[in-house]
């Protein structure tokens, strides 16, 4: 496997190996002057929190007022329990039955004290949804888990929440890297993410950890800060993974968001990528990715501009190799 960078100035151009896609990375940019609403963003964030505690709509105190509930029949409870998550319609959706699960009964945990429990309990509670309603409308197969961590990443309310959906057909991001994993794997005659983490660890550059299935990158041509892949080398659809498989992802996760407070990050998306729901594709194993977002600030300079949004061109100020550096502390020991 090549990959595929060159310097341009000051600035190195880098190609995603598999999308094609281009990235340019400068850290000098994290240096330039921005505009910020507080010298004190830890303070400013915890002012926000205080704000948005009376009335949050997923404190216990108002969740069975505030919150929708099921009305289909193949969905028997109103909301779906385990613990202290608790998955329900969303009240705003933008896709095919849309859920929410709430994570905790706090309002905000900051990213260093997040355990795997309410993770791993999510992620179940998703798959009883799944399953649900495939068994009613069996043409929805596509399954997404997503985390948007405060409003920097479009995150509208506060208290922690997951969202889950379940589509009839794949997000577009999805249906490409899958139909480019098996024109990799028809044309080199091996599977590109297996491939992409033997030659990621070989280097010790990017690679961070690999253990339980898992194995856990920093990108070599981010689209997002701070990007961090978590690839689950032999698992199927985010529907059918077992729970060994459930367990190590959250794990991970947890690990990833103690390195991320560490670097000072206050916000971030995490976003999955699975197969449908029945089906193994070797060529295609279900990852996830992670990307900080700035802090949230009352005004701050956003991380997205015309290259991004317009013309599909990631402009990143942090090197791929200095995520891997500061993440890798968290891995250790395992």
């Amino acid at each position: 496997m090549e990959l595929v960078k060159h310097l341009v100035g000051r600035v190195e151009h880098r190609q995603d190996p598999l999308l094609g896609t281009w990235t340019r990375i400068n850290p000098d940019r994290a240096r330039r002057p921005k505009q910020t609403g507080s010298a004190d963003p830890w303070g400013e964030l915890d002012a926000l929190v205080r704000k948005t505690r009376p009335g949050c709509p997923f404190c216990p105190e108002n969740q069975d007022r505030e919150t929708p509930v099921f009305e289909e029949v193949f969905i028997r409870q109103k909301r779906l329990r385990r613990g202290e998550v608790m998955l329900f319609p969303n009240k705003n959706p933008y896709g095919e039955n849309h859920c929410v699960a709430i994570l905790s009964h706090e309002h905000f945990i900051p990213m260093d004290r997040y355990d795997d429990g309410p993770l791993v309990e999510s992620v179940q509670l998703s798959q009883e949804f799944f399953h649900a309603v495939h068994a009613a409308r069996p043409e929805c197969r596509y399954p997404v888990y997503v985390w948007n961590f405060l409003p920097p990443s479009a995150g509208s309310i506060v208290h922690p929440h997951v969202q889950i959906l379940l589509e009839s057909r794949p997000a577009p991001m999805v249906e490409t890297l899958a139909v480019l994993s098996r024109r990799w794997n028809e044309s080199k005659g091996e599977p590109f993410w297996q491939s992409l983490v033997a030659h990621e660890f070989s280097l010790g550059e990017r690679s961070v950890w690999r253990g339980d299935g898992a194995a856990v990158l920093a990108s070599f041509a981010p689209r997002g800060f701070r990007e961090i892949l978590v690839i689950l080398e032999d698992s199927g659809s985010l529907a059918d993974l077992a729970l060994p498989r459930v367990k190590a992802f959250c794990r991970v996760l947890v690990r990833l968001l103690k390195a991320y407070h560490a670097m000072g990050v206050g916000s971030f998306n995490l976003v999955t990528y699975s197969t449908p729901m029945g089906e193994e594709d070797p060529a295609f194993p279900f990852h996830a990715k992670l990307i900080s977002r700035p802090f949230p600030s009352g005004v701050y300079t956003n991380d997205t501009g015309f290259f991004e949004r317009m013309y599909d061109l990631w402009v990143i100020d942090t090197l791929p190799e200095d995520v891997a550096r500061l993440t890798r502390p968290f891995f250790e020991p395992w």
